[in-house]
């Protein structure tokens, strides 16, 4: 877990920093959900929405190491690994 130190602004924003944002692939017009802890006041956010990593579409994502990819960037991955696999392209884990 990373802790952020931030205060709101006049107009009740808080910037995400750009860090964590980069890390997360988040991108402005992202939605997301806000539920607080009315016990202890814990404030989350969770994504509602997003965007492919690869492509930008918005269909069939799935969240690959906190980003979006969507089914037909998986498969196209997918795809062009299978064939480096069989031609024997691959070195040191990478597809060249």
């Amino acid at each position: 877990m990373k802790d952020f130190n931030k205060k709101i602004s006049k107009s009740g924003s808080i910037t995400l920093p750009a860090a964590l944002r980069r890390e997360y692939g988040l991108a402005d017009g992202e939605r997301f959900k806000i539920t607080i802890d009315g016990e202890d006041g814990t404030i989350m956010l969770q994504r509602t929405a997003g965007s492919c990593l690869f492509c930008g579409s918005g269909n069939e994502l799935v969240v690959f190491n906190g980003r979006y990819v969507c089914a037909s960037c998986i498969e196209s991955m997918d795809g062009q690994v299978s064939d480096a696999r069989m031609a024997g392209a691959l070195k040191g884990g990478a597809v060249v």
